[in-house]
This record gives C-alpha cells, structure tokens and sequence, in this order.
C-alpha cells in the first residue's frame, strides 16, 4: 500500500463493496449474430476503500498541496480475468487552469445525479456516432487474474474543480459544474472483464460490460468546494 494520508485525517472510511457485473446498467453484450444479445459476464469483484484527506505522492505537485484521498484495494473473486482501470486517460484531461499532473493517483472529479461528488478512474462512453474518430479511447488498466487484488491510491486537489473530458465527445453524468450544496463523496474505479486483447492491459470506451464499483459515501472536508466549479 502506497504511503498513508498526511493531513488531518478528519475523514475515514473504509468500506467494503461487491459488484456482480451483469446485473444492471452499463454497456450491452455483443451481439450473438440472431438479434439477441449476449448476456453480459457476471463477476464478483470487492473494492476495499479508505476515503480521507491528504497530501499526493511524489513531486508533481507543489509541497503542501492537500486533497481528497481514497487508498484501495480492488480483489478480483470471479472466474474470469478482469481488467481495473489505473489512472485518467492523460490524452484527454482537460485544461482547466491548475495544473493536473499525469500520475498513478490521476482522477476525475465530477458529481453524479443526487449531487454527490465522485473521485473516478474511467474511461467514459463516446456521445454518438457524430463523435467517432476512428480512434479508440483508451485508460491504462490493470489485469487481474481470478483470486488477485491490486491495490491504488487517487488523488483530487482541493478546493475541488470539476475535472472532466470534453462532453461533446464524452458521455458525463451530473451536471456541467460541481453543486455549491455537496455534502459527501466517493471513490469509484471502472472493472469490465478482459476481453482478451494483446498488448499493455487498456480500457477502451467500446470494451464490453464496463461498470463502476464505487465506495460507500462520506461526508467532503469544510471548505473542500471553495473557489471551486
């Protein structure tokens, strides 16, 4: 596990959560060449999460920079090779006016439907056929073979930005700038099974079955969205 938040850690979490891929949401399964879809590969993947402040590691950033942290373990339980999303895609981090570092801890930061804040590694979903470049998206991910676990850290500075790819390409839930009102947060992180591709393990935005697996909630530092959009 990488080094331990530094900061006053006013906020802790650590929770357990289980997905079983193939139950609802997501992308579809292939087609089976009659009209009817593949049913997606059901999996069985925990994400262990402790949700905290702290500073990031290395010197990307400047010394007593502090932010949202999540350390976690992500333990494949299924049958089958899963892949686990590694970091923000650096070719697609938007400019925002601060400086946002391609490291391990790369997040984005966006808000879902209920207002909640999400720290996520992922590779979103393009917006239509109108935004197909014939070029595929792609996030670095981790393969996990049945029974493995990796473990990650994520880092979102603070005041909080919205930090997100450009939505006329991409498809991003919640609104356009992060609400004033947010009261809590979580860490997600994007699994699919692996489709089997060669080379350098990648999520890409046509991967089958992608999901999230998010932690449980808990509630954002004072002042975590002053000066932030």
């Amino acid at each position: 596990m990488v080094p331990a938040m530094v900061l006053c850690r006013i906020l802790t979490a650590a929770v357990a959560v289980s997905i079983l891929v193939g139950c609802s949401g997501g992308d579809p399964g292939d087609d089976r060449g009659d009209g009817t879809p593949t049913p997606p590969v059901a999996l069985d993947v925990a994400l262990d999460a402790e949700l905290g402040v702290g500073a990031p590691t290395g010197p990307d950033y400047p010394p007593e920079t502090s932010g949202l942290v999540a350390e976690y373990t992500v333990t494949n339980n299924a049958d089958v090779a899963v892949l686990v999303v590694e970091r923000r895609p650096a070719d697609i981090t938007p400019t925002i006016g601060i400086p946002l570092p391609d490291t391990a801890e790369s997040s984005w930061v966006y808000s879902d439907d209920s207002g909640r804040i999400l720290v996520t590694k992922e590779i979103f979903a393009t917006a239509g056929a109108d935004t197909d470049s014939g070029t595929a998206y792609r996030a670095p991910a981790v393969r996990l073979e049945p029974g493995e676990s990796v473990t990650g850290r994520a880092f979102a500075l603070t005041p909080l930005r919205r930090i997100a790819p450009d939505t006329d390409v991409f498809v991003v839930p919640g609104a356009s700038t992060l609400p004033a009102n947010a009261r809590s947060w979580s860490f997600c992180v994007q699994i699919a099974p692996d489709p089997g591709e060669t080379g350098a393990p990648t999520m890409a935005d046509h991967t089958p079955d992608r999901r999230l697996v998010c932690s449980t909630a808990t509630d954002l530092p004072p002042d975590a969205l002053a000066g932030g959009s």
